[in-house]
């Protein structure tokens, strides 16, 4: 996981969480952390690393979880030397709690400046707080070996806070999305919020508690209307292809609610970014805002493209899995520009399968940095 820290101009930016699939060639992950500053008058930036972990037991009590807002200038520049905040620096896996395998999904709590990780490998969801050196996670949910049952995961990908702080989690091989309270841990089980099949990212509208949930099979995006009922189409849902109301193998999801009241969809195997507007169905036709230049690690392509989050003007953050980097795509831009990452490994510069890019209040870019544990 990575994070840097942008200048102090009035600009925004959003936390948000998503989950993806796993790449067939990935077979560990790590979460690596950059602070960097960048001032809003010059295009110079100073770098400062920093990691930070919390010791805590699991119990039952309840953290409360929030939606934060991020002030970023709108295009700051982040130091390209990463500080892993959690997880092995060397890359490698482990089952304990104070390691990762092959994380995907993220949430970011900006009151309380934890992080909520979904830990693919070991079929659990861990919280550990950013304030503190040598984090102990606590587990909140899973743990209970490979499964399908309300208190097990197998193939977890996705995760998602509602306003009341119930977390949601996507499994991909169960084809569901589990609700469970705000105060679970590993003896708890959730209750089903739906079937999905082969369910990947989530996104989570705080205002309505709508919650959007990517069907990667379907290549649709289903929403389930205040976080209840049956869900219907928010975008595709008309079989695999490359028009303007087709998906192909989608896997990140992003509503943003604040500034744009748009849809973002990573469209994987169309190699794009899909933009919808508020109160898309599966009639819509969306607009292609990123990528659809066939794969590539061009300035104009994407590959492999995982998650995104969009600040306040309407700018991109990819997880540009197979290229290993994140990309920045601004509003209306025929290509993008690497913010960080771009070549493969787990030097402090590098990434491997980046999976959920997002921000926290500091301004600091976090990647979940999958490959690499």
């Amino acid at each position: 996981m990575a994070s840097t820290a942008a200048s102090s101009s009035s600009s925004t930016s959003i936390s948000s969480t998503t989950t993806t699939t796993t790449p067939s060639s990935t077979s560990t992950s790590t979460i690596s952390t950059t602070t960097t500053t960048t001032s809003s008058s010059t295009s110079t930036s100073t770098a400062t690393t920093s990691t930070t972990t919390l010791t805590t037991t699991q119990s039952s009590t309840s953290t409360s979880i929030s939606t934060t807002t991020t002030t970023v200038c709108s295009q700051p520049t982040w130091s390209q030397t990463a500080t892993t905040i959690f997880g092995s620096q060397a890359g490698t896996s482990g089952s304990d709690l104070i390691s990762l395998s092959t994380p995907v999904g993220m949430y970011y709590d900006g009151p309380n400046n934890m992080l909520t990780v979904v830990d693919d490998g070991n079929q659990r969801v861990l919280r550990f707080s950013l304030y503190n050196s040598s984090s102990v996670a606590t587990v909140i949910a899973g743990s209970n070996g490979l499964g399908c049952n309300m208190n097990q995961f197998y193939w977890a990908n996705g995760i998602g806070v509602d306003s009341s702080g119930r977390l949601y989690v996507a499994d991909y091989y169960c084809n569901q999305v589990v609700r469970f309270p705000s105060n679970s841990n590993s003896t708890t089980s959730g209750t089903l919020l739906g079937s999905v099949p082969v369910a990947a990212f989530i996104s989570i509208n705080q205002l309505t508690d709508d919650i959007y949930v990517v069907s990667n099979s379907d290549n649709a995006i289903y929403k389930f209307v205040g976080g209840s009922g049956s869900a219907v189409v928010a975008a595709g849902g008309n079989g695999n292809g490359n028009a303007l109301n087709q998906l192909s193998g989608p896997n990140g999801v992003y509503y943003d609610y604040l500034y744009t009241s748009s849809l973002y969809v990573t469209d994987n195997g169309n190699y794009r970014v899909m933009k919808y507007p508020s109160g898309s169905t599966t009639a819509t036709y969306g607009t292609v805002v990123a990528g659809g230049n066939g794969a590539g690690s061009a300035a104009n392509q994407l590959n492999n493209l995982r998650s995104i989050v969009v600040d306040h003007q309407g700018t991109l953050y990819i997880a540009d899995g197979s290229n290993n980097r994140i990309q920045r795509w601004l509003q209306n831009a025929s290509s993008g520009t690497t913010v960080v990452g771009g070549t493969q490994g787990t030097a402090t510069n590098q990434l491997n399968w980046p999976e959920t890019v997002l921000f926290d209040k500091y301004d600091n870019l976090l990647v979940v940095d999958r490959g690499n544990n």
